[in-house]
């Protein structure tokens, strides 16, 4: 039978196994790497013209291509062990059932997931400083750098993130933020549960294969696929949707919309995991050295 409070215990002991796990030191370190890369450009300017910078640049934070792929890749490293077995989970799946165990770890990639965004979110307001101070509204740096793209380049300052206006006039900064939020989430686990599905069904790296697939999608469609297909091709990329910037809010039909995407998502989401308890409970378990 199905018990919420076994379910817990074996997405609980994954996150326990952290501490003692260099590749997720390795992440974070990449991570933090990472969004000073991306935004630390934002805080010289501030600092050039004298006025601190608002915190929300989250949303920006999938919109230069290569951006993406690099994305992608942090998110498969998180998740490269699914269905996360070692040494010990023969005898945990005895205590616990087969099913249980399962939708544990589909479980454990979706808090997994809400924590790995949250520190992207917050490792990207950090990389302002010292040069940041909090407001509600976008506030006059982001607006300048907005509409007025080529303003760092009168400092000397490359800009790697795309600070987009289309964004700022439809939105607000914080349910931007809360929305980006999101999808990057959302995606994060669909990356997770897809690794977690192809692993179990298929065995060996299927799962990273299809992850590395995806994700070089999202990249060509914003080169060559754009050009060959046109946006038609953004409708079968769902990594390119954790950016609010490829979807359609103006309702125009010229991209995937927003409850398209998040449809889609949470369909594929729900019907890989059906799957993977269904054949995890069908087949044998096949241990594998914990990284």
């Amino acid at each position: 039978m199905t018990n919420l409070k076994t379910i817990w215990l074996c997405a609980q002991i994954n996150f326990r196994k952290w501490p003692v796990s260099p590749r997720m030191y390795t992440l974070a370190a990449i991570i933090v790497a990472f969004s000073i890369w991306v935004f630390s450009w934002i805080s010289d300017y501030a600092d050039a013209v004298g006025v601190a910078a608002t915190p929300w640049v989250f949303p920006f934070l999938l919109t230069a291509p290569i951006l993406i792929p690099i994305y992608g890749s942090l998110t498969m490293l998180l998740f490269c062990d699914a269905p996360f077995t070692d040494s010990h989970t023969p005898f945990l799946v005895i205590r616990t059932s087969r099913r249980n165990w399962a939708i544990g770890q589909l479980l454990y990639i979706v808090l997994a997931g809400f924590v790995y965004s949250v520190f992207f979110v917050l490792m990207s307001m950090l990389s302002l400083i010292p040069n940041i101070q909090f407001s509600a509204d976008w506030g006059t740096v982001l607006k300048t750098i907005a509409f007025d793209p080529s303003s760092p380049s009168k400092y000397g300052i490359t800009a790697l993130a795309i600070i987009g206006g289309s964004v700022m006039s439809m939105f607000e900064a914080i349910p931007a933020t809360l929305i980006s939020f999101g999808l990057f989430w959302l995606v994060s686990v669909f990356i997770g549960v897809l690794i977690f599905c192809f692993n179990i069904v298929i065995g060996g790296a299927s799962g990273l294969i299809a992850a590395g697939f995806l994700t070089f999608l999202a990249y060509f469609s914003i080169f060559v696929g754009r050009i060959s297909f046109g946006n038609i091709i953004y409708y079968v990329s769902p990594v390119s949707w954790g950016s609010m910037f490829n979807l359609d809010w103006g309702g125009t039909g010229q991209m995937p919309s927003p409850i398209y995407a998040v449809g889609c998502l949470v369909g594929l989401i729900l019907l890989m995991s059906i799957i993977s308890v269904f054949i995890f409970c069908k087949k044998d378990i096949h241990v594998q050295e914990r990284r």
